[in-house]
């Protein structure tokens, strides 16, 4: 049977879809997007933190206790920030601040061979070594395996235990090993490897209880950081921050190319830090808030203070509040994941673009099918292809060498199936 029927191609009908771009995970009216040296701000996607560089590299240590201030090793000394020495073997694994009942500041190091108390004419030891240590209620708290100790109340001194004195204490646990401390608070958390003991320390020795809390598995010890009110820490399936209760599993962790293996971690100006590999590319994983960016850098040692410092190739670098990255060549990068901009399912030509914001971009855009088209131009103005991207959906890369670049939205300017054949 033969009909007679005239076939006609599909109608499209031109749409303008501006659409705002969001890291980890698509949102309502927004594109998911992921960014190498951006960062999400009130007013768009702006330049990631740049770097400046100090000198060569340095053996700084945060301190712990009564003063976070940065302590250097160095010609085989611990040098104080304010200029002090004193004599050490090697580079201690901590070093802690204490302020003794008359209100001097006493230092200590702490490593494998024992806890020692700094001196001028050299270090004294006081106790044995341990993995981890916190000044919390007074005391000096140090432990090793499932084994806590404790010194005196203003007085840093290990011995025989008694109610008003030093003391220790076997805590077995399932939980494993005892891998940090961190004092929060009016509680002291005590970090294993799969869990979180809660350590109340009110009046005496004899009022000390302990509760467990449920963590994530494979907690990295040298991870725990104290971040806020609360803490950070890494895991065996991604990055957690915990608030004295309850441990929650950031997004800032979904980059399913991120790596976080072997990490350096410190906090600064409330903000967590982490060296990571991402598709291969060493970077900085920045967390503000539960909200992470990357910032291009060949980080190997983070030190936390007033400004992130970081070493790299023998050189030590201090965050800048913006900046283009800190290795040559190098752009601002942003790729997002394949959308159908909120609109359906059916074909589409996507004609051009249009960048809210400032700056000047490369825009790379691919559909399903086909070569990838790209454009240059600068933000504000519209940007066409010099042929149509075909697909249902979309996947773009944005990338700019201007510091001063900011993405409020994208529109595009695209043509949509509207019948078939």
């Amino acid at each position: 049977m033969i009909y007679d029927k005239e076939l006609s191609p599909p109608a499209y009908r031109r749409r303008s879809v501006r659409r705002e771009l969001s890291f980890f995970g698509e949102q309502q009216n927004a594109v998911s997007a992921y960014g190498l040296h951006f960062k999400q701000t009130a007013r768009g996607l702006v330049c990631a933190e740049g770097a400046e560089l100090l000198g060569s590299a340095k053996t700084l240590l945060p301190g712990q206790g009564y003063t976070a201030r940065l302590y250097e090793y160095a010609g085989g000394a611990v040098v104080t920030p304010s200029g002090e020495r004193f004599p050490f073997p090697s580079e201690p694994a901590a070093i802690f601040c204490f302020l003794s009942a008359e209100g001097e500041e006493q230092h200590f190091a702490l490593s494998d061979d024992g806890c020692f108390f700094l001196k001028t004419d050299g270090a004294e030891r006081i106790g044995d070594g341990a993995a981890c240590g916190a000044i919390h209620g007074e005391r000096l708290f140090l432990a090793k395996g499932s084994l806590l100790r404790w010194s005196a109340p203003l007085d840093v001194k290990f011995g025989p235990q008694t109610a008003q004195t030093a003391g220790q204490v076997a805590l077995p646990s399932a939980d494993g090993d005892i891998l940090a401390m961190l004092s929060l608070k009016d509680t002291l958390y005590l970090f294993r490897e799969q869990g979180i003991a809660v350590l109340s320390v009110l009046g005496d020795t004899l009022g000390f209880t302990a509760r467990h809390l449920p963590a994530p598995c494979g907690i990295v010890g040298a991870s725990v950081r104290k971040c806020g009110d609360g803490a950070m820490f890494l895991a065996d399936n991604g990055l957690y921050s915990f608030d004295g209760k309850q441990c929650k599993l950031l997004p800032a962790s979904g980059f399913s190319e991120l790596d976080l293996s072997g990490t350096s971690t410190a906090v600064s100006d409330e903000k967590y830090y982490a060296t990571a590999l991402y598709n291969g590319e060493k970077c900085i994983l920045c967390v503000e808030n539960g909200q992470g960016h990357l910032i291009r850098a060949r980080a190997e040692k983070l030190i936390g203070g007033e400004k992130l410092l970081f070493t790299a190739g023998g050189e030590l670098f201090r965050l800048t509040e913006r900046g283009l990255p800190p290795m040559r060549r190098k752009e601002c990068a942003l790729r997002t994941e394949r959308s159908f901009l909120g609109l359906s399912a059916r074909r589409k030509f996507l004609d051009g673009i249009l960048i809210e914001g400032n700056g000047h971009f490369r825009v790379e855009a691919k559909g399903e099918r086909g070569l990838p088209r790209a454009v240059f131009g600068k933000a504000g103005e519209p940007l066409r292809f010099p042929l149509p991207v075909r697909g249902s959906g979309f996947s773009f890369d944005i990338r700019t060498l201007d510091e001063n670049a900011c993405i409020k939205a994208l529109v595009f300017d695209l043509r949509e199936e509207t019948a078939t054949w």
